[in-house]
């Protein structure tokens, strides 16, 4: 399961990426959204990553925390990106549910090791 979210927020990272290169430079806001979408997405597969060499849990714990927080942050600057029309809604929308699914991984992760939280 780690694997499989460390491949899509990997993959998901790469995509955010290469939307925010091709933001229009013209507009200041898109200047804004494109460092920020950049390092959401960079720190979610980073962390990610992180994962997969942790064999302590509270680390484990802390690191899914903190993934799912960069990967909340990716879809909120992804659905800003859709709700301000700065690209086509169907580039957009797939993207956004992706980043939605793969939070919602994180979450259900974070469920299963910590059932209170």
């Amino acid at each position: 399961m780690i694997d499989d979210i460390y491949n899509r927020a990997k993959l998901l990272s790469k995509t955010c990426i290469k939307i925010a290169l091709v933001l229009p430079a013209e507009i200041t806001m898109c200047n804004l959204m494109r460092g920020h979408l950049i390092e959401r997405s960079t720190d979610m597969a980073i962390k990610a990553k992180g994962l997969m060499v942790t064999q302590n849990p509270d680390y484990f714990l802390k690191k899914l925390v903190e993934a799912k927080e960069s990967c909340d942050g990716c879809t909120y600057w992804l659905e800003l990106i859709g709700e301000e029309n700065y690209l086509d809604s169907t580039i957009i929308n797939p993207i956004l549910e992706e980043s939605i699914a793969i939070s919602h991984l994180f979450a259900l992760a974070i469920k299963k090791i910590k059932p209170s939280f």
